[in-house]
């Protein structure tokens, strides 16, 4: 039996569970879209795909703190084929069960999740917990099988451990260590990695005055003995209509990447360094407008020196019902890659019963790549809520660019949200 073909019996076997729930949700989106590409030196293609969004929220499974959380989709092509895969796809986003317990934050889950937990980003097949204990400490961890994408080349492994704990003076003080070790993952040719992948790091959040908010981590990479990211932002606001922030990042790319499945895109057996800083001012002029400007300076082993830099202005109206803004940018790259101006503008109005936006960006290159020196697109999008729980939208959008001639895309977009509560006629 497939991969997808399993997750759709778990799905079915998890009904009679939802059926007696106490308290049942069910949200989701209905997506079909339209692209129309035009390549030089290529057939004109016609992409049509139709994508159904699922979730289904069911509380109260014969016990006030335990529920059932699932969440996937589905896509069907109509037209030509909207990746280089097959014309149908699909997938389990997540599907787990939580306990919820009544003291000390506690929380159990065993299913299909997503970790964000210190040096951990993980999907993961297997199960949680986390817990405050006393006098300023928590401890989480997990522990299963990486998520596989339905691809020879997804370089997971086969189990997959870590955890955080932390220690918290509210309002003030928040240190964690955490760690993660990855076994049984391949690398492909290359041979010189571990078949292991290992983090552990360190994070960090101070607030040292009311005015004033520090936070940073740090990782390293046991596997390949090296440290794989440093990120650090200060923010200070001095005064209510000012706040100041400035930021540190600093990759290796050999130690950052090392597990990717996608060697070709990020390169990790270059010895590549990527470092980054920069800072940002934002001001509120008056109540309705503020602006923002800001300058980042990246630094590359292979490509070398650029820097960002511009700002934006937006605007709020009508309690927050039509916002604006206008910004431009500058990228000034080095010696063999172009530099460009970006500029950019939008206009949103939410009303209770419809929305419609439009918003419009442009490159303009100092040198032309494939005969242009500009990219641009213009999108609308409009939407209409039929009813309180379901609301019909859409979007159109057009441009032109180095790679397309011209390229026309659109969007409908039908989003409902229900939620049942067992015997609230009562």
């Amino acid at each position: 039996m497939s991969s997808l073909a399993a997750r759709i019996a778990l799905f079915l076997l998890s009904l009679p569970a939802l059926a007696g729930a106490a308290d049942l949700g069910v949200n989701g989106t209905t997506l079909v879209s339209f692209e129309q590409r035009s390549t030089p030196g290529f057939e004109r293609q016609r992409v049509i795909p139709a994508t159904q969004f699922l979730g289904i929220d069911a509380d109260h499974l014969g016990n006030p703190n335990l529920s059932l959380h699932l969440y996937g989709w589905g896509r069907v092509d109509l037209a030509d084929r909207s990746t280089d895969e097959k014309y149908t796809d699909g997938d389990l986003t997540y599907g787990y069960l939580r306990y919820l317990f009544p003291t000390a934050n506690g929380e159990v889950k065993a299913g299909r999740f997503f970790v964000f937990d210190g040096v951990s980003a993980e999907h993961v097949d297997g199960v949680s917990a986390r817990a405050d204990l006393a006098r300023g400490f928590a401890l989480s961890m997990y522990g299963g099988a990486p998520v596989r994408l339905d691809r020879a080349d997804d370089n997971k492994g086969d189990v997959i451990i870590g955890g955080r704990v932390s220690y918290r003076i509210p309002s003030l003080f928040e240190l964690g260590f955490s760690a993660l070790h990855e076994k049984g993952v391949t690398n492909g040719q290359t041979t010189d990695l571990k078949d292991h992948r290992q983090l552990v790091g360190g994070d960090l959040w101070l607030r040292p005055h009311k005015t004033t908010e520090f936070s940073g981590r740090i990782s390293y990479n046991t596997a390949t003995d090296g440290v794989a990211e440093q990120s650090y932002l200060l923010t200070v606001r001095p005064s209510a209509p000012l706040s100041v922030a400035g930021e540190y990042s600093r990759y290796r790319i050999k130690d950052y990447f090392a597990a990717t499945n996608i060697r070709s895109l990020f390169n990790p057996d270059t010895g590549d360094n990527v470092q980054y800083y920069g800072g940002s001012v934002t001001y509120v002029i008056a109540k309705p407008a503020e602006v923002t400007v800001s300058y980042r300076h990246y630094n590359r082993d292979i490509t070398g020196n650029s820097d960002r830099f511009g700002g934006e202005g937006r605007l709020t109206l009508l309690d927050n019902k039509c916002r604006a803004g206008l910004s431009y940018f500058r990228t000034e790259a080095p010696t063999g890659i172009n530099s460009y101006h970006e500029i950019r503008g939008y206009l949103l109005h939410t009303a209770a019963k419809y929305t419609a936006s439009v918003d419009t960006i442009a490159h303009l290159y100092d040198d032309k790549i494939f005969g242009k020196n500009t990219a641009f697109e213009v999108q609308g999008s409009a939407g209409y809520r039929l009813r309180p729980n379901l609301k019909l939208s859409g979007d159109l959008s057009y441009g032109q660019n180095p790679q397309f001639n011209d390229e026309l895309k659109g969007l409908v977009r039908l989003t409902f949200n229900y939620d049942f509560i067992k015997g609230a006629g009562k």
